[in-house]
């Protein structure tokens, strides 16, 4: 008897689930984005079936005969993010997010050689590259900018009074990792960090003693340098590596902030004392095509 109550209740319950397989009804919705604008066209696909429609002009979109026990739906459109929604629910997708864009920047700089006691000494510097995202936080982006940059030392006492401004044109080559904060609607606080290696292209060193002027090429061979004790070199060693760092407020594809270089120009007799830092902190903006 107690079995025949077990086969009973089971046999039941199979049936019960089988009607609700069955059973079926209709679903309506709207497909908005974050601003609540209709998305036009995008498919809505009852997860686990083949059921599907198209939104309207209006952004709404009928199911028909969808299975009580279906709990999901697939909702794709072009230029957005595939996402997935409980029935009945209010669905907003968002703009897909753009894995690779060209980066564009231009900045005013501050600068100075840290040895010998240099003075800052303003500059520019323009640049373009590329950007990677690898996630909605992490992004890759790599630069190549052209910049004037330099530092200035001045000597006054007693019957001398000496001036040397320095004025290298650089190619400089930063890979900023970059991390992603969100701030508000569409704006982020961004935090960069990477390696940078930087070429000297060319510049002028102007001196001035008592009045008297004289001028020099920064990387001519002909002088004599501090930096390399066997012999003729450049003043400036045309190759440095170094650090880049930055910080900055995005909104959409604009970004303004600040982002700094500390660049090592090693001495060829490899003596630590005599190692120089070129620091640069650039103010600007820069635009994500």
């Amino acid at each position: 008897m107690k079995r025949f109550i077990i086969i009973c209740l089971m046999s039941c319950l199979g049936l019960v689930t089988l009607m609700a397989q069955e059973a079926t009804h209709d679903i309506k919705g709207v497909v908005a984005d974050k601003q609540q604008q209709p998305i036009v066209g995008a498919l809505v696909t009852v997860k686990g079936t083949t059921i599907s429609t198209v939104t309207d002009i209006d952004g709404k979109f009928l199911l028909r005969e969808v299975p009580v026990i279906a709990k999901r739906l697939v909702v794709e459109s072009i230029g957005m993010e595939t996402e997935e929604w409980e029935i009945d629910t209010p669905i907003q997708i968002k703009q897909k997010r753009q894995k690779f864009s060209f980066v564009a920047s231009a900045g005013m700089v501050m600068s100075r050689y840290t040895g010998y006691g240099g003075n800052s000494k303003m500059g520019y510097e323009f640049g373009l590259g590329f950007e990677t995202r690898r996630s909605e936080h992490w992004a890759f982006r790599m630069m190549v900018e052209l910049a004037s940059r330099g530092t200035v030392y001045k000597y006054n006492k007693m019957d001398l009074d000496y001036k040397e401004t320095w004025s290298p044109v650089t190619l400089d080559i930063p890979m900023y990792f970059m991390r992603r904060w969100k701030l508000a609607y569409k704006t982020n606080l961004v935090l960069a960090f990477g390696p940078a290696i930087s070429l000297g292209l060319g510049g002028k060193v102007k001196t001035e003693t008592n009045g008297v002027k004289e001028e020099y090429d920064i990387y001519s061979k002909k002088y004599d340098s501090y930096y390399e004790s066997d012999g003729k070199h450049a003043l400036l060693l045309p190759f440095s590596p170094g650090l880049a760092y930055g910080l900055g407020v995005e909104y959409k594809q604009w970004m303004v902030g600040a982002w700094g270089k500390n660049m090592v120009l090693i001495p060829g007799d490899s003596s630590a004392e005599d190692v120089e830092h070129n620091w640069a902190l650039t103010f600007g903006v820069s635009y994500r095509f």
